[in-house]
């Protein structure tokens, strides 16, 4: 666990005794970043090397990916030790009480310097974390958000279960009280970084008798209790970072609760917009890399020239442009009405920039996209092709966004039911 240790020193990036300017801050974490980057050149080279034959959309944890965990955690503990993981955070939990422009600046600069990927932290840092701190109690959020924010330990989320996906509010998961724990049972899919995760946040159904969304209590579970079996789901892409968790009478202590009991639902928006939000993020899937592949792609095929591609690479520009253009709105220009469905805004972005850039790459190389002749980058980018899919669903699916927007952002009424009609 991280040190508690108070004290700062004027030169340190630790220092959180005042306000700091993004762009001072800027400069600091610069200075720092460029400091550690010899250690971690091999790392992001490697990594480059390895993703020389393989571009994806989703994070696929291939061959190799023990190297890549270990120097993304290596990372993350020489962030938190600067004052660099998580600046927008409170200071009894690791941050620098900063503004949200100051993590996107070390995100920024993570990506323009070469630093190897954290995308495997994703749930934990981006999903369980934002709800831990928003409703988590202070001693928990106190012995948690340290240890995620150094990547002491891994997050990841038990949401989704095989009979409740896009109706997450339909989960079965039951949790009965037993004293001061709980004891859990039921089945969660599609758990990202199942495998590697030490704790899962697990929205799970305390009351049967309840309205639908008001039976719900989030927890945090020990992934290595008694109970918890994880088992990877090999995707059509040939990688394995899904998993299904069966939980076979798991005890969570009370203490481990995250919100009121019968507030689950509440906790979940908190995890669900922070995971629209940071979708569009560096270490999404539109990351600067991949747009450096797919530019120099272009450029290689000469696809600018050829008036049958240009259509298609004006369609990609547009997308990501506005992808980018509504990530680094600040956070007071999305309006009253538009605030608070923000993540689902750019998550519809997101997946439109996605599809344009799959539709680009499997344009301009054809068959060459998903056969394997021995081309640089071309069969590289069938996993992006083949992952685009998924992010339709990830984060919540297309047809629940829009509900989102249109009912919570826009207004606009319910759609009306189907009225029920007797059997003749």
């Amino acid at each position: 666990m991280p040190s508690t240790d108070d004290s700062t020193d004027p030169t340190d990036p630790t220092d959180s005794t005042g306000p700091v300017g993004v762009d001072a801050f800027r400069a600091e974490a610069e200075r720092f970043l460029r400091s550690i980057a010899g250690e971690f050149a091999d790392a992001g080279l490697a990594e480059r090397r390895r993703s020389s034959d393989r571009i994806a959309a989703v994070e696929e944890l291939g061959e190799g990916y023990e190297h890549q965990v270990k120097r993304a955690r290596e990372l993350q503990a020489r962030l938190f030790d600067a004052g660099l993981a998580w600046p927008s955070g409170p200071a009894d939990c690791g941050g620098r009480g900063l503004g949200r422009e100051h993590d996107r600046v070390v995100d920024d600069l993570l990506g323009e310097l070469g630093f190897p990927s954290r995308e495997m932290l994703f749930v934990g840092l981006h999903i369980v974390a934002p709800a831990l701190d928003a409703h988590g109690t202070t001693e928990l959020r106190r012995r948690i958000l340290p240890a995620l924010y150094r990547a002491d330990i891994i997050g990841c989320q038990l949401f989704s279960e095989p009979g409740a996906g896009s109706d997450l509010a339909g989960v079965t998961t039951r949790a009965v009280r037993d004293g001061d724990d709980w004891i859990l049972s039921g089945q969660k899919v599609w758990t990202s970084m199942g495998h590697l995760a030490d704790v899962g946040e697990a929205l799970v159904r305390t009351d049967p008798s309840a309205a639908k969304h008001g039976g719900l209590t989030m927890f945090l579970v020990d992934m290595r209790a008694p109970g918890v079996t994880v088992r990877p789901i090999r995707q059509m892409t040939g990688g394995s970072a899904f998993n299904e968790v069966f939980l076979d009478g798991v005890r969570v202590p009370d203490a481990h609760r995250v919100g009121g009991v019968g507030e689950g639902w509440r906790v979940a928006g908190t995890s669900l917009g922070s995971e629209r939000e940071t979708m569009t993020g560096d270490d999404g899937p539109v990351s600067p890399y991949v747009l450096e592949r797919l530019v120099a792609l272009a450029e290689r095929l000469k696809a600018a020239a050829d008036p049958v591609h240009r259509p298609q690479i004006a369609r990609t520009v547009a997308a990501v442009t506005a992808m980018r253009a509504a990530a680094e709105l600040p956070d007071g220009s999305w309006g009253h009405g538009l605030a608070p469905v923000s993540g689902s805004v750019l998550k519809m972005l997101m997946t439109r920039a996605v599809d344009e850039i799959a539709a680009l790459a499997a344009e301009v190389l054809g068959e060459d996209a998903f056969t394997d002749a021995g081309e640089p980058d071309t069969y590289a980018w069938s996993e992006f092709v083949l992952g685009a899919p998924a992010l339709h669903i990830a984060g919540g699916t297309d047809e629940i966004q829009l509900n989102i927007i249109a009912q919570r952002g826009l207004g606009l009424p319910r759609p009306p039911r189907p009225a029920a009609t007797r059997p003749a």
